[in-house]
C-alpha cells in the first residue's frame, strides 16, 4: 500500500541490492521520493516496481558512478524531475582486491578505489551545486571495513573507505554555513553479494576466512540496522556529527542524547593518537 509522500527526495547509489536496496525500500516507506541507481538495467526495472509499490512518485534509473558526466546528468534529472535533492546517499561499492597487496591485480585495485571513492566524488561534485541552491541537504557516504583498523588482504577496499572518511570531514568543513551537511556511515557486517564472495571464492576462502568466522560468531548486524542509521542521519537528528563516523553498532538515540557533548571533541573522527611527551620544541 503506498505511503504518504513528506515532500523529501533521496538518490541512492548502489540500490538494486544489499544494502542500497533495504535503504532505498526503507526511505521510500516512510514517505520520501527515492532516486535508486545502479548500472544493472533488470535489478532496476524490479527496484521500481518495489519502490512505486510504497512510494508511486519513486524511481529507479541507470548511473555508472565512475563517470562523472552520467553523475552530472543524474543529479540533473533528479532536479528537474523533482526540484530537490535532500538526501544523497553514497553507497555504490566494490571489492575485488582481495590478497596480498603485491599480488592482487593492479586493476583490481584501481577498480576498488575508482568505484569506491572516485564514485564518491563524482556523486558530490554532482550533487553539491544543485543542493547549494536550496541550502539545505545531507550527504551519506558508506564507508566500512578497514576504516578504523588494518584491513589485511583488503587494502585497497580499506583504503578506499578509510579515504572516504576523511573526504566526508573535509567536505563538512567546506560545506560549513551552507546548510549542507556531510557523514560517513559504517554499515556494520552485512550479509549481502559482497560478502558473500569474500566468504565463497577461492582468494576470499584463503585470504578472508576471519569474515566467515565473524558471521559464525554473529557480529553481522540485521539487513535493518544500516537502513534505520541512514534514516536519523537524513532526519537531521544527529547534525552534531556532521563530518563524522557514524556506526550502525552505536544506538542512534543514545548518540542524538549526547549530540552536546560533541562539538569540540575528536570523537568518531580518524585521528592519530600520540605519546605525552614526545614533541620536539620549535
Amino acid at each position: 500500500m503506498p505511503h504518504e509522500l513528506n515532500g523529501r527526495v533521496a538518490v541512492i547509489t548502489g540500490a538494486t541490492r544489499g544494502i542500497g536496496k533495504n535503504m532505498a525500500l526503507l526511505f521510500a516507506r516512510e514517505g520520501y521520493t527515492v532516486v535508486g541507481t545502479g548500472r544493472d538495467e533488470g535489478k532496476l526495472r524490479e527496484l521500481e516496481q518495489e519502490l512505486k509499490g510504497v512510494s508511486p512518485s519513486s524511481i529507479a534509473i541507470p548511473l555508472d558512478v565512475r563517470n562523472l558526466d552520467d553523475a552530472k546528468r543524474t543529479a540533473a534529472r533528479v532536479v528537474e524531475e523533482f526540484g530537490r535533492i535532500d538526501v544523497w546517499i553514497n553507497n555504490a561499492g566494490v571489492f575485488f582486491a582481495i590478497g596480498p597487496t603485491w599480488e592482487v591485480e593492479p586493476s583490481d585495485w584501481v577498480g576498488d578505489v575508482t568505484t569506491n571513492l572516485m564514485g564518491t566524488f563524482n556523486c558530490v561534485h554532482a550533487a553539491i551545486p544543485h543542493m547549494l541552491k536550496r541550502g539545505e541537504g545531507r550527504i551519506i557516504n558508506l564507508v566500512g571495513g578497514g576504516t578504523l583498523g588494518e584491513f589485511n588482504y583488503g587494502n585497497a577496499y580499506g583504503t578506499s573507505k578509510t579515504a572516504i572518511a576523511r573526504f566526508t570531514e573535509n567536505l563538512a568543513s567546506e560545506l560549513a554555513g551552507t546548510g549542507l551537511r556531510s557523514f560517513a556511515l559504517d554499515p556494520g557486517l552485512n550479509d549481502t553479494d559482497m560478502t558473500r564472495y569474500q566468504r565463497e571464492t577461492p582468494t576470499g576462502k584463503k585470504y578472508l576466512d576471519k569474515i566467515e568466522q565473524l558471521f559464525e560468531e554473529h557480529v553481522d548486524v540485521p539487513p535493518s540496522w544500516a537502513p534505520e542509521s541512514a534514516l536519523q542521519l537524513a532526519s537531521g537528528a544527529l547534525d552534531a556529527y556532521n563530518g563524522r563516523i557514524v556506526s550502525t553498532y552505536d544506538d542512534a538515540d543514545k548518540l542524538a542524547a549526547a549530540s552536546s557533548t560533541i562539538a569540540d571533541t575528536e570523537h568518531y573522527t580518524l585521528r592519530m593518537t600520540r605519546l605525552d611527551g614526545m614533541s620536539r620544541t620549535l
